[in-house]
């Protein structure tokens, strides 16, 4: 089976999964580091991360990779790419133009791009056909509908689901064969149902992009639970509502353009993460918010700039500011943890 990267959630799977090939999400841990040399070191951690990966091998095994325009980082990374191509060995680079809007208009755009990748992955990893996507995008829907099932276990008050386990789940999502994960999605959800966690752990919620692999381990180690990730590694990649159509691309454009909307989206997609994140907090029971920063990512500055003064009264936020492989502060989160412990027990 081929193999096809991928670095953003605004990608449709679906369209490689119909070709026959196995989506693999590129990983911040790729074991290279960080390559300053072509990107410059202004450009976010990830995506320096991702082109050290691209030099040194990482990526070998793929037949390409569908790079999604969603931030001028990501437009970078395919530039370096494209400048160092001889020396890369996965053989398809696609750029995948993505909207920053949400209309009529922006949603057919959407959909001609889809169909531009599509004959690119075609000619890569094999034919696709209409029906093959339609099977496509029920299986993907299916995982859509079963994390939902697991997000629904972390509103309960003592939630037995605890973030490094959804954590472990997404990172399964990237590479993992789609009908094995729904699998091991459904058992999850089996073994969770009637269980209990520790109702008295102050409640957290995440947001940030590509976030960091050690924040919500260092999150429960301090006492606390994540009950939800506003992340690109979160919740966002398993939202949206397709509208239905007799053309399958149009119908996946206004899936992926109606999901959680990422810091990028403006006009009145902006304003709508502000208030899916202020839903959220009430929804999930948010005690406080950890709003991690990635360096160099204008768009979670300027959203942090946004909605500073919008987090409902009484929530505690604290802001971190770091890269995908940066050491967490764990004396700043134990502190913000106890300090959140002593708002729940006077509250009560």
């Amino acid at each position: 089976m081929k193999k096809i990267g991928w670095f953003c959630t605004y990608t449709p799977l679906e369209i490689l999964h119909a070709a026959g090939a196995l989506p693999v999400g590129i990983k911040s841990d790729s074991g290279a580091e960080h390559e300053d040399v072509v990107l410059g070191d202004s450009i976010c951690s990830y995506v320096r991360s991702s082109m050290g990966g691209a030099l040194t091998g990482a990526y070998d095994a793929l037949s390409g990779v569908v790079i999604a325009h969603s931030c001028e980082c990501m437009r970078r990374l395919a530039d370096g790419w494209l400048y160092r191509q001889d020396e890369i060995k996965p053989a398809m680079l696609h750029l995948l133009d993505v909207p920053k809007v949400v209309t009529n208009a922006s949603v057919s755009f959407f959909a001609g791009g889809l169909r531009r990748m599509k004959e690119d992955v075609e000619a890569h990893a094999g034919p696709i056909t209409d029906e093959a996507l339609r099977a496509s995008m029920a299986l993907f829907n299916k995982t859509r509908t079963l994390f939902r099932e697991v997000d629904a276990l972390r509103k309960e008050e003592a939630t037995a689901v605890t973030g490094r386990e959804v954590e472990a789940l997404i990172t399964d999502s990237w590479d993992m064969p789609r009908e094995e994960l729904n699998s091991r999605l459904e058992a999850f959800i089996s073994e969770k149902k009637g269980q209990t966690g520790d109702k008295d752990a102050p409640r957290i919620m995440v947001i940030g992009g590509p976030g960091n692999g050690s924040l919500i381990k260092t999150i429960e180690a301090t006492g606390g639970v994540s009950v939800v990730e506003h992340m690109c590694t979160g919740l966002r990649a398993f939202t949206g509502e397709a509208t239905p159509s007799d053309d399958p691309y149009k119908e996946l454009a206004s899936l992926y353009l109606s999901g959680t909307p990422c810091p990028r989206m403006l006009g009145d997609k902006s304003r709508e993460a502000i208030e899916e994140i202020q839903r959220l907090i009430t929804e999930y029971r948010v005690d406080g918010v950890l709003y991690y920063s990635m360096k160099f990512c204008a768009n979670m500055q300027m959203q942090w700039a946004l909605l500073k003064n919008d987090i409902p009264v009484g929530v505690p936020m604290k802001v971190l500011e770091g890269d995908i492989s940066s050491e967490i502060n764990e004396r700043e989160v134990q502190s913000f943890i106890k300090r959140l412990k002593k708002r729940r027990k006077r509250n009560r």
